[in-house]
């Protein structure tokens, strides 16, 4: 049953099998789960000398709206039937600059290293949303970055702000910091319905 749960692959780690049986049972609750596939998962514990288990989930990309949606219920419930702490990602593609198949094809934009390691970011963040980033330089050179979150999910995300800093470390080199802040804006989150304004 488990197999079922991830896209084009037939066999299974014990841990990818874990998170594709949890999946399953959660499909019973959540009819939406059906149609979210999963691409593999991967054990970040040894890698960021976590104290907790963190895996990350890596989804493929068609996928990510229908994740997007139901993120905020599935996150969870999976975490509490693995007793890990969860990171989804969708797979996305880095293509070289240099590397054409025809002279006069360019690269989609969402082919660039900076969108991939933003759409990264925004996934790993998800369903909160980032208010706004900074990239900073310190005394020494090196470079890091101020990501601001929204102050009212403040309590559900500061457990896993360090896992998903050291995550986001190992994945793009890039150093970030976070900030929460209050949002005098108002922003729709992943998925939700848009409110007409009157």
């Amino acid at each position: 049953m488990a197999a079922n749960k991830f896209w084009k692959k037939k066999e299974l780690s014990s841990l990818e099998q874990q998170v594709g049986a949890a999946l399953t049972q959660i499909e019973s609750t959540m009819t939406e789960v059906k149609n979210l596939k999963l691409s593999s998962v991967v054990d970040f514990t040894a890698k960021i000398n976590a104290k907790k288990q963190v895996y990350l989930v890596y989804i493929p990309y068609p996928c990510l709206s229908i994740y997007n949606k139901i993120s905020q219920k599935l996150l969870p419930e999976l975490e509490k039937r693995v007793k890990a702490t969860i990171l989804v990602v969708a797979k996305r593609t880095i293509e070289s600059k240099w590397v054409k198949k025809h002279r006069s094809q360019t690269r989609p934009n969402s082919r660039t290293l900076t969108s991939v390691y933003d759409g990264l970011l925004e996934d790993l963040i998800s369903p909160s949303i980032i208010l706004g980033r900074r990239t900073r330089v310190r005394v020494d050179g090196t470079k890091f970055y101020r990501i601001f979150l929204d102050e009212s999910e403040q309590k559900d995300l500061e457990s896993r702000l360090d896992s998903i800093k050291d995550v986001y470390k190992v994945l793009t080199t890039r150093d970030l910091e976070f900030e929460f802040r209050r949002d005098d804006t108002f922003y729709q989150k992943k998925g939700a319905k848009k409110v007409a304004k009157k």
